[in-house]
């Protein structure tokens, strides 16, 4: 077997060819798709959820109990079509009922690592990263620092108010 020599049908290539075969247009299209439709693997298939959005989304980082977000994720098929949507609405809803005025006290999030004697371990919390419209997420830390609390803060007191007082698990399970 030839191993030196071409592949029959397989051209090598020149100095002057390109090494990729696709056009600039045909580049241009495809990172233009990529950028709309996501992350892509090594093998150029999408990776991830569909993006659906005409608007990307943007992060807004907070911490809670795993005990509340694991309860949130449990109730949001009830009531929304997803968490995006539910987080969306809760501080769509704490902007305008701003509970904080009716006696509700700021609540400062956990770390979710903890480091003792050395030793690294989790506290019970865990990173939440709310992903909202830009305009609502700059709603979001114009009305925390008029309030003289952080982002973070400002959404983990919304999610505690979203538990304790909205959808509390005592409304949401059924009574034996």
């Amino acid at each position: 077997m030839n191993t030196k020599g071409p592949t029959k049908g397989v051209q090598p290539p020149s100095e002057n060819s390109q090494v990729d075969a696709t056009t600039p247009d045909q580049q241009s299209a495809g990172e233009q798709d990529q950028e709309s439709q996501g992350t892509q693997s090594g093998r150029g298939r999408r990776i991830g959820r569909p993006v659906k959005r005409a608007e990307k989304l943007k992060a807004v980082p907070t911490r809670c109990p795993t005990q509340i977000y694991t309860y949130l994720k449990g109730i949001t098929p009830f009531l929304y079509p997803s968490l995006t949507d539910m987080f969306a609405d809760m501080l769509t809803r704490f902007i305008a009922e701003r509970p904080w005025e009716h006696g509700l006290h700021w609540r400062k999030p956990k770390t979710a690592m903890t480091l003792a004697n050395g030793v690294t371990g989790k506290t019970g919390w865990e990173q939440v990263n709310i992903q909202l419209l830009p305009t609502l997420a700059q709603q979001v830390a114009a009305t925390a620092e008029a309030c003289g609390v952080s982002a973070a803060a400002f959404c983990y007191t919304a999610i505690f108010w979203w538990v304790q007082y909205i959808y509390p698990p005592e409304k949401m399970v059924p009574k034996k």
